[in-house]
């Protein structure tokens, strides 16, 4: 693969620069534009009792109200070559003391064959992935955390993403549609955030490679749509950074109704780590339905993910939810409220603080410009 995404890129690259000098003198400078969004969170949760309570009998409760606040700025600009092949620039700056400077910053090449994007950005894996419909809150991420407490003790994620290269420095490659058929590939040279060559041999190696192909098919007939994914990603590093991960999802819509899920499995390519605390084995799966009538939006879904551990046992997150979310206010203000139910098993179950189950109730209200 990682042949395949040099030789592309090096051919992108040459059918985006090697062209006449009046072509290339008549390409108009980039003009940055200013957009993103803001989104207020509040809402009230709860954990279990025998969680926060400790064996020595001291108690760490957390307050049931809690407000979160979720902002970004995007720096983005295009320009259009006289070959026909457009070249933007894409940088997230995060808006919150909470997080980091920068969030994606890439380069991208657009034309006949394909798109092609350069710097930290996402993998062509979660770019064309298909889950959950998920109305009022996702239910594979960290969303719900923020109210209901993940014990430490489980390691378990119900994400069904192939996302270990996160948005890290890449190269990627997606294909145009034919047919309804995309395909995408990404390299990332190394999960660390450094601009030395990697460190990937010699007794002394660190680093961590992420490669993925996907395979995603769209189409569109009338009010219905099929969409639909396959996913492989393979993670290169040491010993106990190494697992191969498979996943898949489809979407059907007919009128208002969408209906769908995805489903991964991550596999230890190093069989030394099978039942061990350092073991990549891990399923994960979700499931929803939502309805869209006029500017409102309806859903109900669930998450499900295990991660296996010492002696084939697992720990265990599940979550399900019910959401709903107006888009009718204009201006690109977005009303959200959910219902979430999360419960976190660890494989010692007799640990109260390896433990923990809850529930949360969520409005936010989000303005995109």
């Amino acid at each position: 693969m990682k042949k395949f995404l040099f030789s592309t890129t090096a051919l992108a690259v040459a059918g985006a620069f090697a062209f006449s000098n009046d072509a290339s003198a008549a390409a108009k400078p980039i003009k940055i534009g200013v957009g993103g969004y803001m989104s207020q969170e509040m809402g009230f949760g709860s954990n279990s009792g025998s969680f926060e309570a400790t064996a020595d009998g001291s108690l760490t409760k957390r307050d049931a109200f809690n407000t979160v606040q979720d902002s970004e700025i995007y720096f983005t600009g295009t320009t259009k070559l006289d070959s026909g092949i457009s070249v933007s620039v894409t940088i997230q700056l995060e808006g919150d003391q909470t997080s980091g400077a920068i969030d994606e910053s890439y380069m991208k090449l657009t034309g006949g064959f394909g798109d092609l994007r350069i710097g930290y950005v996402s993998g062509s894996n979660t770019t064309l992935k298909h889950i959950a419909p998920y109305v009022g809150m996702g239910l594979d991420g960290g969303a719900s955390d923020n109210y209901i407490s993940v014990p430490a003790a489980v390691t378990a994620s119900n994400s069904t993403n192939t996302a270990s290269s996160g948005d890290n420095a890449k190269i990627v490659y997606i294909s145009p549609v034919s047919g309804g058929l995309r395909i995408g590939a990404s390299y990332t040279p190394s999960t660390t955030v450094s601009n030395l060559s990697p460190a990937i041999g010699g007794t002394a190696g660190t680093e961590t490679q992420v490669y993925e192909a996907v395979l995603s098919f769209e189409q569109t007939i009338g009010t219905s749509a099929i969409k639909a994914d396959v996913g492989y990603e393979h993670v290169s590093g040491l010993s106990n950074n190494t697992h191969a991960m498979l996943r898949g999802g489809l979407l059907i819509s007919a009128g208002g109704f969408t209906v769908g899920g995805s489903m991964s499995k991550k596999k230890d390519l190093n069989q030394a780590k099978n039942n061990t605390t350092n073991t990549d084995e891990q399923e994960a799966y979700d499931l929803g339905v939502s309805y869209t009538m006029g500017d409102y939006k309806f859903g109900i879904a669930a998450a499900n993910g295990s991660q296996d551990t010492v002696a084939g046992d697992e720990d265990e997150e599940s979550k399900w939810g019910v959401g709903v979310e107006y888009g009718g206010l204009g201006g690109g203000v977005t009303l959200k409220g959910a219902y979430v139910n999360a419960d976190y098993t660890d494989t010692d179950e007799g640990t109260q603080a390896n433990n923990n189950s809850g529930h949360a109730i969520v409005g936010s209200i989000k303005v995109s410009f």
